[in-house]
Parts: structure tokens; C-alpha cells; sequence
């Protein structure tokens, strides 16, 4: 949809509509990115797109090879594996540095976000903001490892599987099955079952990335 004169898409509201159609499969792997018409799209000038799309880039959910277009990266069963496996040791390792038992106050407002993002997810809400929550809910839940490093590297690999996690993420059954595994992480921080835990938030992951194995014949 295009932006109205005079009101030009900012450089972050491009990256992020762009990213949310990856997610959400509107723009599928292998799909070129056009310059021109992302710039009527967004009302924007061409470099700003440009940017854009470096943005994704440097994301690793857009690959922009030489004079060719850029397009939506897709991925060998390989490069999955290798994400999966990276994803995977760091999100347990934030698990071990959490220290136990977790702080009330921000066990709560977990829980708060948790009961957001299920009422969202069963109420038929828009499938960025369910989203979105999600996403929250899992920086608030390892940013309570206490190492901002280690937060930044597991988003910034969780944004490089979007084209993966893509494949499925707005399915009921899998969106019942992510509350479910959501309450299940909540009452292993208040039990302090630290194994249960770092199990959960690997398992947690797995349902997208079958979906994509499937489609692909990588399973």
C-alpha cells in the first residue's frame, strides 16, 4: 500500500513492513525486491529503499547478489541445521546464567505478557501484533540471564531464521501449542527446574522449522 504525499515512509517503517511480509509469507523465498516499486509503495526516494534493503541484508533474511536484485533469501537444509544448532546453544546458555529464583516482579510481568499474547493468539488478533508478543515475551524471558551480548546475539539469530519461521507461525495448532509451551517455560522459572527449562526453549522452536523441512524434502 502506498504512503500518502508528503507523508514518506521512514527508513525503519519500510525495513519493518518488508520484514513483516517475509514473516508472514506475503514476500516468499526467492522473490525479488524491486527498487521502483518499493519506491512507489512507500513514497520514498531511492536510497532510503536501498538502505532498506541493506538493512535486511546485514539481517540475513535478504541476500543482494552482484548486479543482480535483491531478493528474499531462502535456505539450504544445511544452513538450517547450522541456524537451528547456533540458536539452540545460545538460548540455553542464557538459561544457565539465569539466576535462580527469578526476580517476583519480573516473573509477573512475564506472565503478564504471556496472558496478552494468548488472548491475541486465541482472539483472532492482527498476526504481527501476535508477533510481536511472542517476540517480547522471549527477549523479556532471556534478558533475564542478566548478559546483553548474549541477548543481542540470540535476536539477532532469531531475526535471521524469519524466512523459516515463517512457514507455519499464524497456524492455529501450532499457536495453541506456542501458549502451551509459553505456560510450561513460565512454571519452570517459578519452580526453578533450570533443565526443564533450557529443554523447552529449544523445543519451542522446532514446529516452523518441520514445517520448512517438509516443504522442502529436508525432513
Amino acid at each position: 500500500m502506498k504512503h500518502d504525499s508528503g507523508n514518506h515512509a521512514t527508513l525503519a517503517s519500510i525495513v519493518g513492513s518488508l520484514e513483516a511480509d517475509i514473516i508472514f509469507g506475503r514476500l516468499r523465498p526467492h522473490q525479488e525486491l524491486v527498487e521502483d516499486t518499493l519506491m512507489a509503495r512507500f513514497d520514498a526516494k531511492r536510497h532510503v529503499v536501498r538502505s532498506a534493503i541493506q538493512a535486511l541484508v546485514d539481517r540475513h533474511i535478504v541476500i543482494k547478489p552482484r548486479a543482480r536484485s535483491a531478493r528474499v533469501k531462502d535456505f539450504t537444509p544445511r544452513e538450517v541445521d547450522e541456524l537451528y544448532a547456533m540458536r539452540a546453544l545460545l538460548q540455553r546458555e542464557a538459561v544457565n546464567l539465569m539466576p535462580f529464583p527469578v526476580d517476583g516482579a519480573a516473573l509477573q510481568a512475564l506472565r503478564a505478557l504471556h496472558e496478552e499474547y494468548a488472548e491475541a493468539a486465541l482472539g483472532g488478533a492482527d498476526p504481527l501484533q501476535i508477533h510481536q508478543l511472542n517476540d517480547r515475551f522471549h527477549q523479556q524471558l532471556f534478558a533475564l540471564c542478566g548478559n546483553e551480548t548474549l541477548c543481542k546475539a540470540i535476536s539477532f539469530y532469531t531475526e535471521a531464521t524469519n524466512p523459516i519461521r515463517s512457514y507455519g507461525i499464524t497456524d492455529k495448532a501450532w499457536l495453541t501449542q506456542a501458549i502451551g509451551e509459553h505456560a510450561a517455560m513460565l512454571d519452570a522459572m517459578e519452580t526453578q527446574n533450570r533443565a526443564t527449562l533450557a529443554d523447552l526453549v529449544v523445543q519451542h522452536m522446532q514446529p516452523t522449522r518441520l514445517r520448512w523441512e517438509s516443504l522442502h524434502g529436508a525432513a
